[in-house]
């Protein structure tokens, strides 16, 4: 269960088994049937995630009860409600096992720990951070500046199996399209 967040860290970062062993001694195992939620809005995020099998999505609820999906985490990737996680104010936002999910996870006082102890976890929090701020600006930036078929090319080329694994309803929400728009959509292309 470990070795994929094994390889995921020493892919980024270069770390000795010691350190890595004390990285994993922090992780615990947890397992999400479908459509299962893991936090509360109003209680600041108190774990980070790591995606060994299945897939989470994080959304808002907008005043009106619509959903708008902020991203999604398959295997082999981390997520947690980063805003929050870094600033200890509440959760604005939801995460919803899509899929059952199997995941390691670990505190925020564990994380942030093992930042004062193991330099290289620094560096991959850092690679983490740059990652996640690249990420969402590239995706804000395609909201405001792309039409619908252009989004739709771009999560195509960047992240097919999204639309493979993923519901029409999903995959509609997370480019900011009706289900109809979609459809149309992938007739065209």
């Amino acid at each position: 269960m470990y070795e994929q967040l094994g390889k995921f860290i020493t892919d980024r970062v270069a770390i000795d088994d010691e350190h890595l062993h004390v990285i994993f001694s922090h992780f615990k195992p947890l397992t999400l049937k479908k459509n299962e939620m893991i936090n509360v809005l109003g209680i600041p995020a108190r774990r980070m995630y790591f995606v060994n099998k299945g897939c989470l999505r994080v959304y808002f609820v907008k005043a009106d009860g619509a959903e708008v999906t902020r991203r999604f985490a398959f295997e082999n990737t981390f997520s947690t409600s980063l805003t929050s996680f870094i600033t200890g104010e509440p959760l604005t936002e939801i995460t919803q096992a899509i899929e059952t999910s199997d995941l390691l996870y670990i505190s925020r006082d564990d994380f942030y720990g093992l930042l004062d102890v193991i330099p290289a976890w620094e560096k991959f929090y850092r690679n983490y951070l740059e990652f996640a701020y690249v990420n969402n600006t590239k995706r804000l930036q395609s909201l405001a500046t792309q039409d619908a078929a252009e989004r739709y090319k771009l999560l195509l080329k960047e992240s097919p199996h999204m639309v493979l694994r993923l519901s029409n309803k999903l995959v509609a929400n997370y480019l900011n399209l009706s289900q109809e728009a979609l459809s149309r959509l992938k007739s065209k292309i």
